[in-house]
Parts: C-alpha cells; structure tokens; sequence
C-alpha cells in the first residue's frame, strides 16, 4: 500500500506539483518515516523508465517527448503508477556508492548503471554515487573519459577537487593534476565550475579543453594533433607533440612500475613520435638518440629497474 502511494506522488512529481499537492505531500511524508524511503524507490524506478523512453528514441535530444510521444505524459497518475510499482517488484533501488581503482599499467572500460560508459586510466581512483537526482563521480586522482548516457532530468556531474563538470549526453575526459585539473570536451558541452569561486559556470563545446587552476580558468580551442596527443591513451598509445623530455618521462611513469629518470640537463630538450604505454625501453632509446644522450640502466632499492636517460 506505501509503495502504491509512493509511485502515485512520484507519477504526480513527475508532471508537476500544485499547491495544494505540495501540501498533501508533505503531510503524507510526516505521517511515517517509512514514507520518504518508499518515496525514494519509486523516484529512482521513475529514473530508470526515463532513461528507457530516452533509449527508445521517445525523446529528442533535448529530452523533449517527441511529438507522437506525448502522451505519456497524459497518462497522469494512474498508468504511471502501475509502469512504477512495476518497476519496484523488479527492485529498481537507489544506485549504491562504489570505488573504482586501477592500477599502474591498467585501464579498464567500465560501464556505469545508468548507461553512460567510464574509461579509467591507469593509477586512477573514482568514487562513483549515483541517486534518483544525480549522477556524481568524484575523480579522487588520475583520469578518465566519460561517454554519457542521455537524461536531463538526472544530471552528470563529475568532482575534481573543487572543479565540477556536468554534462547530459556528452563525452568528455577529466584528469586530475594535484591542485589542478584538465577538462577535454570531444563531444556536445559541459558546463565546468569551481564551489570555491562565485564565478559563473563556463560552457565547454567540443573540440575546447579547459585548464583549471585555484582562482583561474582557461578555456581553448583545442587542435586535432593536441586532442591526438591528450587522449592518446584510450588506445594504450603515448603521442609526443614537441613534448619536453621531462614531460614525457613523466607520462611513461604513470603506465609502468620500473621507472624512468632524465638527467636536469635533458630535461627541457624537445622529443617527438609516438609509443605503445608500456615500450618505456624502446621511448629511452628513441628519445636518447634525439637529444644526444645515452641510456643507462640500475638497480633501486624499493623502485624497482630505473632507467635514466643522462648526456654521453
């Protein structure tokens, strides 16, 4: 009986409360702390029929009910309910807060309970927590690209630090440098902005990428050659693009566990060409040769091989 009468507010929530609904609502959710559970429930199940009619092309892009579609929403309460209690009988709950770590060398493709798509880079750690009103990923360190499944109704936020990202059918990448953050958008726009800052949200169309910094935010355009080089990894490749060879160093530390180090005097040198993550020994002998250096190999203790690439 509570879950009928759950699905029923959260049919009539759905087209829009009155007043006088509001009011009744509020009075049944104070009758029995059971109420707002049930209520929860059938938000969610709601959720999961939305992102059904988007899936069947009853939507358009913009989340509208396509033409010969509306009368969905002329059901009102009554069908809508029932397509609900349904749902619940199935178990269609809130979505649960999870964890998800890779590590050094691994990226996995992982699908998300919504639909959307997640691709975690290597040495990345996400906190996934999806409710009735809200997709959320926390982006605790590293990276990953987002392929977004489509529904206004539940946004697609992404945390980094303070930075937020929200997106609704979009595909963008997020990495996480310490303090700082790095958005790339290769699909629609995304709205980014910082819960430190009054700023306004800034809106990010593909083909930009956005630097974000404490107290300051850069938006560009963004040439085919640097998204090549910027989400390269996708496809297990690191693509140098006048790269200096500590910034590419660095790169190859993040996919492999024996380590690689450059000598200061190298360091600012510029290396191009592009490598599979894990041939860090092939990437030592190319990049030596191109900066007139040599490479040299040791034993560290706790590290692991290091390889250095240091001056003849």
């Amino acid at each position: 009986m509570i879950d009928d009468i759950a699905c029923r507010w959260a049919a009539a929530i759905d087209r829009g409360l009155d007043g006088d609904e509001e009011a009744r609502l509020a009075a049944w959710l104070e009758q029995d702390q059971r109420h707002r559970g049930a209520l929860l429930r059938a938000t969610a199940a709601l959720g999961l029929l939305d992102r059904g009619r988007a899936l069947s092309g009853r939507y358009d892009e913009d989340g509208v009910p396509r033409r010969d579609q509306r009368h969905w929403r002329r059901w009102g309460g009554g069908a809508l309910a029932a397509a609900l209690v349904a749902g619940l009988g199935l178990g269609f709950w809130p979505d649960r807060a999870e964890r998800i770590d890779t590590r050094i060398g691994e990226i996995r493709r992982m699908p998300l309970a919504d639909g959307s798509v997640a691709l975690v880079n290597s040495g990345t750690t996400l906190r996934v927590a999806f409710t009735p009103a809200e997709r959320h990923i926390d982006v605790r360190k590293g990276e990953a690209w987002f392929q977004v499944a489509h529904n206004p109704k539940r946004p697609f936020v992404v945390a980094s630090g303070p930075y937020r990202v929200q997106a609704v059918g979009t595909a963008f990448d997020v990495r996480r440098e310490g303090e700082a953050a790095r958005v790339v958008v290769t699909k629609g726009v995304v709205k980014i902005w910082s819960v430190d800052s009054a700023d306004p949200p800034r809106r990010v169309a593909a083909g930009e990428w956005a630097i974000l910094h404490p107290g300051r935010m850069a938006v560009r355009a963004m040439a085919p050659q640097a998204s090549d080089q910027q989400l390269a990894w996708r496809e297990g490749r690191i693509v140098l693009d006048d790269m200096t060879l500590g910034q590419a160093v660095a790169e190859f530390n993040r996919y492999n566990n024996d380590q690689l180090e450059v000598a200061p005097s190298l360091a600012g040198r510029r290396v191009v060409g592009w490598f599979r993550i894990y041939d860090a020994d092939g990437f030592a002998a190319a990049s030596a040769a191109m900066v007139g250096g040599r490479v040299e190999r040791r034993e560290a203790p706790g590290k692991g091989d290091v390889t250095r690439i240091v001056p003849q």
